[in-house]
């Protein structure tokens, strides 16, 4: 490679006092050495260097005399410790020249006959060339295949060409496979266990109890013709049956001086009317282990019961047993009899979720019910929210929402609605603002203009136990019309054990990170502080190397110092 004036950062002019090879150099038979990197593209200085060594490394040499003056292509070598000479092409020819290390006329050229360079060549003494060996050897020492070849002194340009583009090559598929590898991990992907467990006690669930005939009726015909007489009292006014019987419920609020909560109590269905007997387990009753409550739901006033205690025995005859009587002849708007019942449990409101999630006991039928019980552990994760308190129950938050989306439409509340939930909201009592608020309660649940999704606060929960049921139903015996059976038990002491875990924890994540980097880059852990190690030193070396540059570009030679 042929060194131009142009690549030349600096001149060097060989001493006609200097002799090397037992012969003087003159101006006009100057030679100038210069070892060519093709990956640098750029060439620099071997002083002392051995022929037989660049042989064998390939490397290629190059002699340039340009009228005297000898350039160099780099400007960026270093000759500290060294004496600049020559060396001739022939493999014959030996190098005689010998080191002046130790005087200082080697350098500053103040020596006769000696080899060296002018004073200017103190300014020099920067590691050029050192620091750019020392930052290709580093990076060539990292422990990855081919990196070797591609820093190596001693690689060709095709060699490094081809290493470069297997190199790239593969540290695409690595990215993309360890890309593909964390979004993975970043999905919290879960793996759900099903365990089927078996326990000395159970706990059981709530049973709550609606009839679907609303309102008794026979209640609600007596304010009716109370109500009438007052206004044929008053106003002399004397109704017909007809429009007594078209009265609601609505009409009679105010009737004996009664609130809207006052009348619902009043015409309820009472819990010793509807129920003959009760029992929980051999020979006692259902008083006895546990209690029953009076909840208010918008299908009017129901009931709840509680077990004190846990269960500890299984079996058709040793859990609970309910028989129910309806004498009522009339229907509230024409609702079918029977009665509407829901398992479910103990943290969970039964205000939505009775009349969309319960199953019906007809009159004159009796109904078995196998209770399964499955617990649910689920993880609360960034796509999966769920709330951990223990406390919380979604179908209560759900009931929540629906009773502030009724309290939002209407100017009052109605007996359902829990004063906790919607604050200092009064009670409907007149007849104008119940019938609106019923008629809103309508649209909403029976027109589409609510639905649980709706409540987006409302999120699911982590912990929850769910009560499966297996019903037979049998039609009881003749003259038992009014009369309705219900038994619900325990199978056996076993129940579900539903737990979600994480599937793609830390430890396999990096176990296919480092499988893709060992398979595709032969790198491991250790590998990449190797690099960080070369990193930091190639950029220690070749910020050396600029800051020198700058310095000499700043502070140029307007006349080139001859040796």
């Amino acid at each position: 490679m042929s060194v131009s004036l142009r690549a030349a950062h600096r001149q060097k002019k060989i001493s006609d006092t200097c002799t090397c090879h037992k012969r003087r150099l003159d101006l006009a038979t100057t030679e100038a050495v210069s070892v060519i990197d093709f990956f640098y593209e750029s060439s620099y200085w071997i002083p002392d260097y051995d022929y037989q060594a660049m042989e064998q490394q390939k490397v290629s040499i190059t002699e340039t005399n340009f009228g005297g003056i000898v350039y160099s292509s780099d400007g960026m070598e270093t000759f500290s410790d060294h004496a600049l000479c020559p060396h001739p092409l022939m493999a014959h020819h030996k190098p005689q020249c010998q080191h002046q290390q130790q005087s200082p006329d080697a350098i500053t050229g103040g020596g006769d006959g000696d080899c060296g360079i002018s004073g200017n060549g103190r300014q020099r003494q920067s590691g050029f060339l050192v620091k750019r060996l020392n930052a290709k050897k580093t990076m060539a020492e990292i422990s990855i295949p081919g990196m070797r070849a591609v820093f190596g002194l001693g690689s060709s340009l095709i060699r490094r060409v081809i290493w470069i583009v297997i190199l790239i090559t593969c540290f695409g598929i690595a990215v993309v496979q360890v890309r593909d590898r964390v979004i993975y991990y970043m999905s919290t992907p879960v793996t759900v266990n099903v365990r089927v467990s078996r326990n000395e006690t159970l706990p059981f669930p709530i049973l709550s109890i609606c009839n679907k005939n609303m309102f008794n009726m026979t209640a609600m015909r007596i304010l009716k013709t109370e109500k009438a007489n007052l206004i044929t009292r008053t106003n002399g006014t004397v109704l017909s049956q007809k429009e007594i019987d078209n009265w609601d419920v609505a009409d009679l609020v105010g009737v004996r001086g009664y609130n809207v909560l006052e009348l619902w109590n009043f015409i309820s269905h009472s819990l010793e009317r509807m129920i003959i007997e009760c029992f929980f387990g051999r020979n006692k009753t259902c008083e006895e282990r546990g209690k029953w409550t009076r909840i208010y739901n918008y299908m009017g006033v129901c009931y709840s019961y509680t077990l004190d205690s846990v269960v500890d025995t299984t079996g058709l005859f040793n859990n609970f047993y309910l028989r129910l009587h309806d004498v009522e002849p009339l229907a509230y708007k024409g609702d079918a009899s029977g009665w509407k019942l829901l398992i479910h449990d103990r943290k969970d409101s039964p205000l939505v979720i009775l009349r969309s999630h319960g199953t019906t006991l007809y009159r004159g039928w009796a109904k078995d019910m196998r209770v399964f019980v499955r617990q649910f552990r689920t993880l609360n994760t960034e796509s999966r929210q769920c709330s951990d308190d223990h406390d919380y129950s979604y179908s209560k938050c759900v009931a929540q929402c629906f009773s502030k989306a009724v309290t939002d439409a209407t100017t009052c509340r109605l007996p359902y609605i829990d004063a906790d939930t919607v604050g200092a909201v009064k009670l409907c009592n007149d007849s104008q603002t119940y019938a609106a608020a019923n008629d809103k309660v309508e649209n909403l649940l029976f027109f589409g203009k609510w639905s649980e999704n709706n409540c987006t606060s409302c999120p699911r929960q982590c912990h929850q136990d769910f009560y499966i049921t297996y019903t037979e139903t049998t039609e009881m015996k003749r003259g038992q019309e009014n009369l309705g059976k219900l038994r619900i038990f325990y199978q056996d002491m076993t129940y579900d054990d539903i737990e979600e875990e994480y599937g793609y924890t830390a430890i396999p994540l990096l176990c296919d990170i480092g499988g893709s980097l060992g398979l595709l880059l032969g790198a491991s852990v250790l590998t990449f502080f190797e690099i960080i190690e070369a990193i930091s030193a190639a950029l220690f070396h070749l910020t050396a190397i600029f800051t020198t540059c700058c310095c000499l570009m700043v502070k140029p030679n307007k006349v080139p110092r001859q040796l």
